[in-house]
């Protein structure tokens, strides 16, 4: 994500999207209510019974939903027009749809902008500058490839090795090799600089004694590393992203800080210096009793929540922010989505 422009006398900034994690956290800070503008396509007819045309347009819209499409990889905003350009293509207060895709560049302009929403869009400047880190979690049945992103992560489908103890010691040899270039051909795609391979057993060893006899792995050019899980499903995955085997890929990692945070809010409860829920946190902010708000994002639109977390600015406490959607965030959702410790 790229800043190009914060007007802040007019609470308008000004942003370019690079990656569907910046479209992701460009969710989280657009409220209801809330004017975007980007340029996009209308439908503009002369006439009526034309058919009609499609032209280029720029427009404002007050926004009354969003949605963020991961497969189509668009940030979709709808709501009324309150200014277009140019004037003929545009009727002011219809709807419309703005498309948002990487590349494109949007203007978003708030009431106002609190620090916790600052901070989200700082961090995803600076999470944009970051390789990211790519998984393949393997077994003997199995490989399941998976993507580190700034909001947490994103499994993708899984490979099935085919294999079979009815096989015979070449047929099983043949298959075995079929599914080792298969994933070490995902491993290669992928938008990563550094592909972590991890599992249980033994296979992930013999794939890469495979790799190196091939000289396959330097036909890679990315950084490839092995290590030993208890299982290959997706625990199997979070429980390599919080082992201290991969503590330095992960350092500042956004998705290890959250494991250490519900960690730490979890242990609290125990002891009554966590609380959970709008009313025990609201009065825990009171008494002087909180030092971090916990919150997932999903809740953010809400004017209460919003209400709380200015509470919160105001008296310099840190607001960390979850994906809802992600392992972490729904753990806090058990907890009503907000917590403090």
């Amino acid at each position: 994500m790229k800043i190009i422009k914060f007007y802040e006398s007019s609470g308008s900034l000004k942003l370019r999207a690079d990656s569907i994690e910046d479209l992701w956290a460009i969710e989280r800070i657009v409220f209801d209510g809330d004017l975007v503008k980007s340029e996009s396509l209308r439908k503009f007819k002369r006439h009526e019974g034309d058919e009609g045309e499609m032209k280029t347009v720029v427009i404002r819209l007050r926004v009354e939903k969003s949605e963020l499409d991961k497969n189509a990889v668009r940030l979709r905003f709808m709501g009324k027009i309150v200014e277009g350009r140019p004037l003929e293509y545009v009727k002011l207060n219809s709807y419309h749809t703005l498309n948002i895709a990487p590349g494109d560049t949007l203007e978003i302009t708030k009431a106002d902008w609190p620090d916790y929403l600052i901070q989200v869009v700082k961090n995803a400047v600076k999470n944009s500058r970051k390789p990211r880190l790519g998984i393949i979690a393997i077994d003997d049945e199995k490989a399941i490839p998976a993507y580190l992103y700034g909001y947490g992560l994103s499994f993708k489908d899984e490979v099935y090795s085919r294999l079979s103890k009815r096989m015979s010691q070449k047929e099983f040899t043949e298959q075995q090799n079929k599914y080792f270039n298969e994933i070490l051909e995902i491993a290669g795609n992928m938008s990563s600089d550094i592909i972590v391979m991890a599992g249980p057993g033994f296979t992930k060893d013999d794939l890469k004694k495979y790799a190196e006899e091939k000289g396959l792995l330097k036909k890679i050019p990315k950084r490839i590393l092995f290590f030993k899980t208890s299982n290959v499903e997706r625990p199997g995955v979070y429980e390599l992203i919080k082992s201290d085997e991969v503590e330095s890929l992960l350092e500042g990692e956004r998705v290890r800080q959250e494991f250490k945070l519900m960690a730490g809010f979890l242990e609290g409860l125990a002891s009554s210096r966590s609380k959970s829920g709008m009313e025990q946190v609201g009065k825990a902010l009171d008494n002087y009793e909180a030092r971090t708000v916990l919150v997932n994002d999903s809740v953010l639109g809400n004017p209460e929540v919003r209400k709380l977390l200015g509470e919160a600015e105001k008296r310099n406490i840190k607001i960390e922010i979850f994906n809802a959607d992600d392992e972490i965030g729904r753990q806090l959702h058990a907890f009503k989505d907000i917590g403090c410790m």
